[in-house]
């Protein structure tokens, strides 16, 4: 059995938020003191490398609290102000790593390359003679108030902190398996429900497979029990059975909740579903007048070829199938006012029911987590077991798809790191004077 391993402070998780807590500790504390970053995967920053279609969307100027989701929003609001955007570019360009601001507010480095990003953090811990121990599975932790916490893996480590920074349960094959939870749980925390958000909503594979691969441009709305709630604009991507695309992503933090909680932003809900407006420049009536002046002018039109001129051409077929509008081989000038009343109306808002969610495997981010309120929002220490701090995706806060969780990871990690290194200090100092 190898000896037991002893440091001032522990990181469990070498993520995006625990290394950005390591480095952040390690810039204030002497190097008597000892910082280990343990790492249930064979390497540390694994799904760094996946954001943003490896590209890493590393934050976003616009990182507003409206653009993040738990149940104690004047919680994150007060921790995201204390490490703004700016903060984050600045801190990263000391490092060595130059960025550039794109569409909509977010942010990339200049090498176009998620390694770059890796790299820095890497070669920070490296240069602060920071420790990592990877294949380090914690299994347990004991807490014997104010002394010392007892964590249980491979090798037994003491630590005076630690920094809880293990992620949450999306995106497994990056390594995230949801461990954390357990740990906080045997320390008294609590979890609220989980879920996947940042992805992918199933439907009905019928409506959805003739269209299979495609991509159309349009506004999406989210209907909880038929009254709209939220919209986004953008790209929808259509799969077998499944909707995606960046606007979609944005609304399935509120389906996940739905088919977890059956709440929809807290409030209880029956049903969910989505509103495709595959054209939202021309309003109902617009539409209705061109198709109409179409069917007047191109009486030899067939139906399969009628709206492809507005739509890709499958999306528009399968839209006239669904109203049962066949076969696709006859003229348009058989259609009625009520039937090209009926064709605008759909172009307009089309009903996809919402079945499901599509899983931890595809999902960016997990909404829910350890509450805030279990935390002092000035430090992101624990209220019940003091020493613990915890940082990034682990607690129940969620951005939006741009930049915002990476966001929230660095910021919620640097405040951990920093509020865990002054509470060494302070001790340090205090047992000096009572030495003395």
């Amino acid at each position: 059995m190898p000896s037991p391993i002893s440091a001032d402070l522990v990181v469990i998780g070498g993520g995006a938020a625990g290394m950005i807590a390591a480095a952040t500790a390690s810039l204030l504390l002497s190097p008597q003191h000892k910082i280990l970053v343990l790492e249930h995967g064979p390497r540390v920053g694994k799904k760094i490398l996946s954001t943003g279609n490896g590209r890493c969307n590393l934050t976003n100027v616009k990182s507003v609290p409206e653009r993040y989701h738990g149940h104690a929003p004047s919680r994150y609001q007060e921790i995201l102000s204390q490490y703004p955007p700016s903060s984050t570019l600045s801190f990263f360009q000391k490092a060595g790593l130059l960025c550039r601001e794109e569409e909509e507010g977010r942010v990339y480095p200049c090498s176009g390359q998620a390694s770059s990003v890796l790299d820095t953090l890497r070669q920070c811990l490296q240069e602060q003679r920071i420790e990592v121990l990877c294949d380090h599975q914690i299994e347990s932790i004991r807490f014997r108030q104010g002394q010392v916490f007892f964590l249980q893996g491979p090798v037994t480590v003491h630590a005076k902190k630690v920094i809880l920074a293990t992620g949450g349960k999306a995106a497994p094959a990056s390594g995230s398996d949801g461990s954390g939870y357990d740990l906080a749980l045997s320390l008294g925390h609590t979890v609220t429900p989980i879920f996947p958000a940042l992805c992918p909503v199933r439907t009905d594979p019928q409506l959805t497979r003739p269209m299979k691969g495609m991509r159309c441009s349009g506004r999406v709305t989210l209907l909880a029990d038929g009254f709209p709630f939220r919209q986004e604009v953008g790209e929808i991507q259509i799969a077998d059975g499944a909707l995606s695309g960046i606007c979609v992503f944005q609304l399935s933090r509120y389906v996940g909740e739905f088919f977890t909680c059956r709440t929809v932003s807290g409030k209880p809900c029956r049903e969910v579903s989505l509103s495709l407006d595959l054209l939202p420049e021309y309003s109902q009536h617009a539409l209705f007048s061109l198709l109409s002046s179409w069917v007047r002018q191109h009486p030899d039109w067939i139906l399969e070829q009628f709206l492809s001129g507005i739509l890709n051409k499958r999306v528009g077929q399968t839209l006239l199938k669904s109203l049962g509008f066949g076969p696709l081989s006859l003229p348009c000038s058989q259609l009625n006012h009520k039937q090209l009343q009926q064709v605008a109306a759909t172009v307009k808002d089309w009903r996809f029911p919402i079945i499901g969610m599509c899983g931890w495997n595809q999902a960016q981010v997990t909404a829910g987590g350890i509450p805030l309120t279990e935390f002092y929002p000035h430090t992101l220490e624990s209220r019940v077991a003091p020493g613990l701090y915890a940082a990034g995706e682990l607690l129940d806060v969620d951005g939006d798809c741009g930049g915002f969780n990476l966001q929230w990871a660095w910021c919620s990690g640097r405040l951990a790191g920093q509020s865990a290194a002054q509470s060494l200090i302070h001790q340090r100092r205090k047992s000096r004077v009572k030495n003395f």
